[in-house]
């Protein structure tokens, strides 16, 4: 059975390295807040093709989490301290982040604090 991977809460703010772009807030499923900090640039093709929506933030995070069934899938679950999918606390640990681009989100209670490129 597919995993679901639907964002019920999250609350953050969407950079371009160090350029935050959008404060934004999911609750419950549904964007209750999109406020744009850098006039709509650098968005990233979700957000810049689809529009802004609950449904674009998804697919921006979907993209950017290991598929279910890849090689080495439980492993790099466990390299995050999880034992099964949380698309939550998965988005939140790894910052948005899929280290093939330099998007990622400023969480305030979690997780990295500004943008470090190694």
């Amino acid at each position: 059975m597919a995993e679901v991977r639907l964002i019920n809460n999250l609350k953050g703010v969407l950079y371009f390295l160090d350029t935050p772009l959008m404060d934004f807030e999911i609750k419950d499923r549904e964007l209750i807040k999109a406020t744009d900090l850098n006039n709509g640039k650098l968005y990233p093709w979700e957000l810049a093709k689809l529009g802004i929506s609950y449904g674009s933030f998804v697919k921006f995070f979907q993209r950017r989490t290991m598929r279910e069934g890849c090689m080495f899938y439980q492993e790099h679950l466990r390299a995050l301290g999880m034992d099964k999918m949380d698309f939550d606390l998965y988005i939140k640990k790894n910052n948005g982040n899929n280290h093939l681009d330099n998007y990622w989100v400023k969480f305030e209670d979690f997780g990295a604090k500004k943008f470090v490129e190694l």
